[in-house]
């Protein structure tokens, strides 16, 4: 029923949807990301792909094992892309650890600043400023919100939009920084 009052775009279907299933499924990709903040990230794209293809909803047999897909799913892709990421971040450790870097490595290096500083400033101010407090100043979700006058929530929004800006911006180059560094072997 809920899942048929969805396809039809009725929003208070999908809020009553998002409160009931956020809170039972946040334990589970908890569990699988190993980070609270990685599973708010993963749940808002879930219901986010859940809110752009409701018209689907109406076919669907069973919306909890639906559901419980579009988790595991998101949660996998999110692990995957961590994961490749972690691979980068040895394999530039490890070439810059025992020589000195190269002039093309330098000059990528502060290519791949540049274009991050360059994402930086292009989020929207309250964005910008939360996101420089937590990887800039090193503060806590809790000191954000407590300096900013903000809810917690706010500031975990608003964290988890600037990192998945700059995800999907440093996204763009991650193939040619992995290409790069295939080729210095």
């Amino acid at each position: 029923m809920l899942f048929c009052r969805l396809a039809d775009g009725d929003e208070e279907a999908f809020r009553q949807l998002f409160h009931y299933y956020n809170k039972l499924l946040q334990p589970f990709v908890i569990k699988l990301t190993h980070s609270p903040l990685a599973a708010e990230e993963v749940l808002q794209e879930v219901f986010l792909k859940i809110w752009a293809h409701r018209r689907r909803l109406a076919r669907v047999d069973n919306p909890k094992a639906y559901i419980i897909r579009i988790v595991s799913n998101e949660s996998m892709d999110y692990l995957h892309a961590q994961a490749k990421h972690e691979r980068l971040a040895k394999e530039m450790l490890h070439t810059q650890i025992g020589e000195a870097p190269s002039p093309e490595q330098s000059f990528f290096h502060r290519e791949t600043e540049q274009r991050l500083q360059q994402a930086i400033e292009q989020l929207p101010n309250s964005c910008r400023q939360i996101y420089r407090m937590s990887r800039e100043q090193y503060k806590r979700i809790p000191e954000i919100a407590s300096e900013l006058n903000l809810s917690h929530s706010t500031v975990k929004n608003q964290l988890v939009k600037a990192l998945k800006t700059l995800r999907l911006h440093l996204g763009n180059i991650l193939p040619s920084l992995i290409a790069f560094f295939i080729l210095q072997r």
